[in-house]
């Protein structure tokens, strides 16, 4: 199987995932839900695979997490300027 392309999900709106390309968020892929067979939540960073019109994912924990405390630490940085 070929690299993937990093995506961001952005949301899961109206029965489609709406990723935002990891590198660059102006970049946005919209895959009908029962396209892909993983469990997606709002925020994962995944790897997309598109082979023979079918797309595979695999969700990068550790990029996932890393995200995550950057969003919660800029959110706290927020809360602390009131």
């Amino acid at each position: 199987m070929t690299k993937g392309q990093r995506y961001t999900l952005d949301r899961i709106e109206d029965g489609f995932y709406v990723f935002l390309y990891y590198e660059n968020e102006q970049k946005e892929l919209v895959i009908p839900v029962t396209e892909l067979s993983a469990e997606l939540t709002e925020g994962d960073v995944v790897e997309l695979f598109i082979e023979d019109a079918h797309y595979t994912v695999r969700i990068l924990q550790e990029e996932t997490e890393d995200l995550q405390k950057k969003v919660e630490n800029l959110l706290e940085k927020l809360k602390n300027k009131k």
